[in-house]
């Protein structure tokens, strides 16, 4: 039987834990994320390394990231677990479950990334709130004991036939009008039975005509993140000091010498900046070609190069390393 507190308790001492507790986040998150879309993924595609990835960022932020949220009060989520005594069900629910859990505000980020860069995906997403605003003000919701998100109908005048999608998505192709104010009550009455405000919305932006794209959206051309690399930058960061952290949170800010010296006492002045950014950048490499099988000598980029690439990584793994404070 699994013992997630027991693991979360083993984990803040012993290293050994970390294999057994990760394995636990990987089947909570797939559970979790079972119902999302594309759009709440890494590159807006649900891969199984996109799923496993979102997965190894839960985990990071839960042992890495103070929150200020209730119920952390600017503790790291396990902190919090253990301080509090948590036992499975709360701990499952603020990790993976709830709707402000740890696990469920990285899809939300994902996603809000994600409708930044794609025309067609910010058309669906607006599409879905229009409908949503005509449910509610023309459709009765049905209530559903079996919980999940609700359905709608409209107030039945008789008695109405149920038909199959594939029946219902045809007719309503054939329709010579394109008005949602047409379209939404004759496919409620063509169906002839209560339906989600997902489904509607899907039928909906496969009847009507989407905006050309712009062109792909920025990085889908590159290859997803693998498992190995994660781990190697989660291993290269967690060796960092406090001060050179705050070096590469100054980084993914856009933070001048001046700033960065004048925040982090560790700093002097310019020669000692640049002298933590060659040996992050030297860690960071080694750690990545050592997961990937590359002699290290076979380094071409400069260490402020391979930092700017290292950030794109950690960013999405440690939401706060833009923020003023460092985990």
């Amino acid at each position: 039987m699994e013992d997630l507190s027991g693991l979360i308790a083993g984990f803040a001492s012993e290293p050994q834990y970390a294999q057994p507790l990760r394995d636990s986040f990987i089947k909570h998150v797939k559970q979790a994320t079972a119902r999302y879309p594309n759009a709440y993924f890494e590159l807006g595609q649900k891969t199984p390394e996109a799923v496993e990835g979102l997965a190894d960022r839960s985990f990071t932020v839960c042992a890495r990231v103070e929150k200020g949220r209730f119920p952390f009060s600017a503790r790291t989520p396990f902190s919090t677990f253990i301080e509090e005594r948590f036992d499975d069900p709360p701990i499952r629910y603020h990790s993976f479950y709830a709707k402000l859990s740890i696990t469920r505000e990285l899809l939300r980020d994902d996603y809000a990334f994600n409708i930044r860069r794609d025309p067609v995906l910010r058309w669906k997403d607006d599409l879905h709130r229009t409908i949503g605003a005509w449910l509610k003000e023309n459709a009765s919701p049905v209530d559903d004991t079996k919980g999940g998100h609700a359905r709608w109908t409209l107030v039945a005048t008789g008695p109405s036939l149920v038909r199959n999608e594939s029946v219902v998505l045809a007719k309503l192709k054939a329709q010579p009008s394109r008005e949602l104010a047409v379209l939404l009550p004759k496919a409620l009455r063509l169906f002839g039975q209560a339906i989600s405000h997902s489904r509607l919305s899907n039928w909906m932006a496969e009847i009507l005509e989407a905006p050309p794209s712009e062109g792909p959206a920025e990085n889908t051309t590159l290859p997803p993140i693998h498992r190995e690399i994660r781990e190697a930058v989660a291993a290269a960061w967690n060796a960092l000091s406090r001060n050179e952290r705050a070096l590469i949170a100054a980084l993914a800010r856009g933070d001048d010498y001046e700033t960065l010296i004048e925040k982090v006492p560790g700093f002097r002045d310019k020669s000692s900046v640049s002298r933590a950014v060659k040996k992050c950048g030297g860690q960071f490499v080694e750690s990545i070609h050592k997961a990937m099988g590359i002699p290290h000598q076979s380094a071409s980029a400069t260490p402020k190069e391979v930092i700017e690439r290292v950030v794109e990584v950690l960013l999405p793994m440690l939401p706060s390393l833009g923020e003023s404070e460092i985990p």
